[in-house]
């Protein structure tokens, strides 16, 4: 049960999230904060969470791609939930087992946070949406720390521990990054938006979003190999 719960459904999670999102950008209709001409998806111009957004800049209905994008950011709850299994991989050390718990319980919270951003598009309820992700993001932070320090306490292999490390460096990064982005809505308030805001920003914002969303996926994937190697050792 631990193993299917901890291990198995968070790897599906994370594969349907990728295959979601792929399918997602391919049905993309076009548009970004600053070019409502654009056709189709930009990598490196458009955000992760204007997939699930009602309508795009390009004013088109993206009922869609919404839908792939908003359920792949549904199911994150089932991986939080699978992370409360987690702590049982930790008993044989007492420290490792409590950071475990600490570690799981603010995954759990985080996920929640993360589908609250399916659930509150960015172009319908801009506020929620940047409170949803802002808030998931700083859950998360705590929820690696202590997942570090589990499997540093623990008799899995360094390489977990460090990976938990460089993802939380990652994550740090990120939250000091996002507090440097004006936080103004692109739709309700274009004209500031389009003032304070250029396209070098927006595409630094952007890809950086990509590369901590890439480095969340492969480290959580990574971690359901130390938590299988932990029940190898117990």
């Amino acid at each position: 049960m631990n193993t299917f719960w901890a291990v198995h459904i968070p790897r599906f999670v994370i594969v349907y999230f990728i295959l979601a999102n792929l399918v997602a950008i391919i049905l993309f209709p076009g548009g970004n904060h600053l070019d409502s001409t654009q056709v189709g998806y930009d990598f490196t111009r458009n955000f992760f969470s204007e997939l699930g957004f009602y309508k795009t800049f390009s004013d088109d209905i993206n009922f869609l791609s919404a839908f792939f994008f908003n359920s792949a950011m549904f199911l994150f709850v089932a991986q939080g939930f699978g992370f409360l299994f987690m702590p049982f991989f930790f008993k044989e050390n007492k420290k490792a087992y409590i950071f475990a718990w600490l570690g799981a319980i603010c995954i759990f919270l985080s996920t929640i946070f993360y589908a609250m951003v399916g659930l509150t598009p960015g172009d319908l309820y801009f506020n929620a949406h940047v409170f949803a992700v802002f808030t998931a993001f700083r859950l998360t932070l705590p929820g690696v720390l202590f997942l570090m320090l589990a499997f540093y306490f623990s008799k899995a292999s360094n390489i977990y521990t460090i990976g938990a490390f460089l993802l939380l460096a990652s994550v740090v990064a990120y939250i000091v990054f996002m507090g440097d982005m004006p936080q103004i809505d692109p739709v309700n308030d274009r004209e500031n938006f389009v003032r304070f805001v250029s396209m070098d920003v927006l595409m630094l914002n952007v890809i950086l979003q990509k590369l901590i969303v890439i480095a969340m996926l492969v480290s959580m994937f990574m971690f359901t190999f130390g938590f299988q190697k932990l029940k190898q050792l117990s």
